[in-house]
């Protein structure tokens, strides 16, 4: 009797001792913080989209996320047809356009007296590169499809070769008539780019700077339509199929298993088929009316491999590349319009031994757990005022960002950091404004 006393005592005891850990001990749960991740495109001064792809689903993807966020509409088939048309007349001179923007602008003499100062150094800065010069016409020629003519006089002068294309323009150009072209540097040379008499004749045998590829400056035609940007996509998907061999179990008509002499199973080789898509998608957005390239890119995915004995039964790969393109695409989506983010934040643990502390703990558990946060953020802070529990106070802070924002949030924890001077605390309360920064800069984008 008076054992069945002490195995009675010792389980009252060891019962009171799992209640003190079941008080202290329990996992502080995880919330969930949710932020804007920015674009990372400059899409200011869009509104009006035309999405092209070769791809259905594509479009339908990308044109979903897009018109989501309240800012952009979509042009119309017959909007993007007609800017389609105008792409293909006046692509060549879009392409000149965005390679004389970004020529480097000299004189016929600053270009001279670069290579006469140092021709190698010149040709480290300038050959190859595409020029802007400005000067005055002192000879024209023809040699074949070799259009030319020689910009300034004397030894400051520089001789400039055109593209073919540039035939109708050069024909209106007279002697001493001030022009501005745009080619490529091809160096401090004789001017025998043909080598042709007819060249050497007008511009004689001495050397000077070479310009080749020259153009004139672009004249575009106005793009008729209201589309402000237009993005063109391109997939392509590849399949992966491979085997392998896998022994199984060699089982008789009644499902019973084969065995050897020695009681051992029997097993055969089996050819196990397996299947696999990659899922490629270029992109590129443009600006209209000149077709300035904001951004372009490729995002690829590969699905997860399925497996069968009979190869007929795998699935089919236009049902895989289905399942796995809208992975690339959401990867391209977050590139042109912001996207919302969920961040898994564990709150922090009391080292308090107080009771009293664990147990009003325990109870603002049992809140988050039951996504009552807003009461939860309350009883950490009822415990922090009173008690001055570390752990109480960060976890007011972090539910008071999940249910009031991340500017409240960030109030709360950084009066937390100053009053405790915690490292935990200054951590997450720039975790805090990080996110802040990205909610504000996201929804700066949304309103240009």
């Amino acid at each position: 009797m008076l054992k069945n006393k002490w195995f009675l005592a010792g389980m009252s005891i060891t019962a009171f001792i799992f209640g003190l850990a079941a008080i202290g001990c329990q996992s502080t749960p995880s919330v969930t913080v949710k932020y804007t991740e920015p674009a990372r495109l400059n899409m200011s001064g869009i509104n009006k989209i035309a999405v092209d792809s070769d791809n259905a689903s594509a479009v339908s993807y990308i044109s979903g996320r897009l018109t989501g966020t309240g800012k952009y509409t979509l042009a119309t088939d017959a909007e993007l047809r007609e800017w389609k048309q105008w792409w293909t007349e006046n692509e060549d001179l879009l392409k000149l356009a965005e390679y004389q923007k970004g020529a480097v602008e000299i004189s016929p003499v600053g270009l001279v007296k670069a290579y006469t100062d140092n021709a190698a150094r010149a040709n480290s800065t300038y050959e190859g590169k595409a020029l802007k010069i400005s000067g005055t016409v002192t000879e024209i020629g023809q040699s074949g499809e070799q259009f030319f003519v020689r910009l300034g006089a004397g030894s400051d002068s520089v001789d400039v070769y055109f593209r073919p294309s540039e035939r109708q323009k050069i024909e209106s150009v007279n002697k001493g008539q001030q022009v501005t072209i745009f080619g490529d540097c091809n160096g401090f040379k004789r001017p025998n780019m043909a080598d042709t008499a007819e060249i050497l004749r007008i511009l004689g045998a001495g050397q000077h700077v070479n310009v080749i590829e020259a153009t004139f400056p672009v004249e575009l035609k106005d793009y008729p339509g209201n589309i402000d940007a237009v993005i063109s996509m391109s997939t392509t998907s590849s399949v992966n199929n491979d085997s392998h061999t896998e022994q199984v179990a060699v089982t008789d008509n009644n499902g019973n298993y084969l065995k050897t002499a020695e009681g051992k199973n029997v097993y055969r080789d089996v050819t196990v088929y397996d299947r696999s898509v990659s899922v490629s998608v270029s992109y590129s957005v443009v600006k209209t009316p000149d077709s300035v390239s904001i951004g372009q890119g490729e995002k690829t995915a590969t699905s997860p491999k399925s497996s069968n004995r009979d190869p007929s039964q795998l699935p089919a790969v236009s049902d895989l590349a289905a399942r796995t393109i809208n992975e690339p695409l959401g990867q391209i989506a977050a590139e042109m319009v912001p996207t919302s983010r969920s961040l898994s934040i564990k709150l922090e643990k009391s080292d308090s031994k107080d009771k009293a502390v664990k147990t009003a703990i325990s109870e603002a558990q049992k809140l988050v757990k039951a996504n009552k946060y807003a009461d939860a953020a309350a009883a950490y802070g009822k415990i922090y005022a009173e008690y001055q529990d570390f752990a109480s106070g960060y976890n007011e802070a972090v539910l008071t960002e999940v249910t009031q924002g991340t500017e409240a949030g960030i109030a709360s924890m950084e009066a937390l950091a100053k009053s405790t001077n915690n490292a935990k605390a200054r951590d997450m309360l720039r975790e805090m404004q990080t996110r802040n920064e990205a909610n504000q800069k996201a929804a700066e984008q949304l309103a240009q």
